[in-house]
């Protein structure tokens, strides 16, 4: 897989994403070092952000969501923070749920076959927090 980033030579003739900035909207996520460097860069660019936060377990996990130029989601979080957990061979199962606001993807151990419900698709460790700031330039 890869990733092409490109800078325009004339940002301000871009055409404006034009959605709200949703965090339970579908969005690709990635993992970044430094949440204040992005978050910096993104109002020295001044591209509109949201900014939240999660509780997983105790730990807190910084979010940033914005559009691209062509409108899609993006979250940078500093998801590092999570510890990582070893996953046993054939006791793991991939589970996705879909949905039009949310797509989430989880592991789960399975004693039997799981019935999928779109409902639960999100962990029930993981609260978001509903108080979500929005950053405008």
């Amino acid at each position: 897989m890869g990733i092409h980033l490109l800078k325009s030579e004339e940002p301000d003739n871009l055409p404006k994403a034009g959605k709200n900035i949703n965090p339970k909207d579908n969005h690709i996520s990635f993992q970044c070092e430094n949440m204040a460097i992005v978050e910096r860069r993104l109002k020295e660019m001044k591209i509109d952000y949201v900014k939240s936060r999660v509780e997983e377990g105790g730990i807190n996990v910084d979010q940033l969501f914005f559009h691209d130029p062509d409108g899609s989601m993006i979250e940078i979080c500093n998801c590092d923070v999570l510890p990582v957990v070893p996953l046993a061979g054939d006791a793991v199962r991939i589970r996705s749920c879909t949905s039009t606001v949310n797509c989430n993807f989880h592991q789960q151990q399975i004693q039997q076959e799981p019935q999928i419900n779109p409902q639960s698709c999100l962990s029930d460790s993981i609260h978001a927090k509903e108080d979500f700031l929005h950053f405008a330039s």
